[in-house]
């Protein structure tokens, strides 16, 4: 079994300049523990030894340590607890071990609550389960570190993915004013010369204050269900609520662009409920619908025109 051990720590090492700091009432005797790193490629290993809490948090201020081990007495252990519980409390993160020679509830509580390992032996530092332990501690601190640096960059990736879209949405607006000019020249100058008397605004705060009145409510939620629905399964079973939809539409008599601006609200609400999900799916697969309605749209007032 020690073998066993012995070689999945070999499979992570040690750092080579691995450094402890024991914290206990007496020095203790950590030749067996020196040897056995020794054994494992550690060869330098810095092993410091204070008795006091006063002695461990001045340590702490000045320096740092790859794992803290502290001893417990089994007969008065909340002095370490309250040294443990302020080491955590200071932003000290480093890996603790606690020893102590019988079991006791109370430290199991205060070692998960602070994020650190037990070790129970009679053997204390003498103990041949306590470089495993040591290990786990470092290995389980690694995990963390790592986590969080992953938290890190899927929340950065977000912010991007959201100024992606904000960016996205308002190429997709000037596109759709570019055709409104193309369409309706006068009533497009019209509501700029509005715009310019107005001030200038926000991008955002203008377009949110483009209404449909002719788009009746229950369309509109309707249409917010579809894209939603869309976005999440693709086309998948859909093309006949996307054909009622734009027929809908075409019956309101929005024009092209018109139907474009309504979509792209319906699309900026949907990013905006994202929360800590992707947005980059919900773009491409928007406009996909967007093109598909467009395609719709223009066999509508084919049919329109024929009849």
């Amino acid at each position: 079994m020690e073998q066993r051990s012995e070689g999945s720590l070999r499979q992570q090492p040690f750092p080579s300049g691995f450094k402890a700091l024991f914290i206990s009432r007496v020095r203790p005797v950590w030749v067996g523990l020196a040897l056995r790193l020794d054994a494992m490629g550690c060869s330098e290993p810095r092993f410091e030894w204070v008795s006091t809490a006063e002695e461990a948090l001045t340590q702490l201020r000045n320096d740092s340590y790859d794992c803290l081990l502290i001893e417990i007495d089994s007969a008065t252990p909340k002095p370490r607890l309250e040294l443990l519980n302020a080491i955590r409390i200071s932003g000290c993160h480093e890996p603790v071990v606690l020893l102590m020679s019988a079991p006791d509830d109370q430290v199991l509580l205060s070692a998960c609550e602070n994020q650190a390992e037990l070790l129970v032996s009679a053997a204390m530092w003498e103990s041949p389960a306590l470089l495993s332990v040591v290990h786990r501690a470092l290995s389980i601190q690694q995990i963390r570190e790592e986590n969080h640096q992953l938290q890190v960059e899927k929340h950065r990736r977000l912010i991007r993915e959201r100024d992606e879209a904000e960016r996205l949405l308002n190429q997709q607006r000037s596109m759709v004013e570019e055709l409104q000019a193309l369409v309706n020249p006068e009533a497009f100058s019209h509501q700029q010369s509005e715009s310019e008397q107005g001030g200038t605004v926000n991008l955002r705060e203008s377009d949110s204050r483009i209404e449909f009145p002719q788009i009746p409510f229950e369309v509109r939620n309707y249409y917010h269900e579809l894209l939603r629905t869309y976005v999440i399964m693709g086309a998948g079973n859909l093309k006949d609520e996307i054909l009622q939809i734009t027929e809908l539409l075409a019956a309101a008599d929005l024009t092209p662009p018109q139907v474009l601006e309504f979509h792209l609200q319906c699309v900026e609400l949907i990013v905006k409920g994202l929360g800590n999900r992707s947005t980059r799916h919900v773009m491409s697969r928007a406009d996909l619908l967007a093109l598909e309605m467009m395609v719709h749209l223009g066999e509508c007032y084919q049919k329109k025109q024929s009849s």
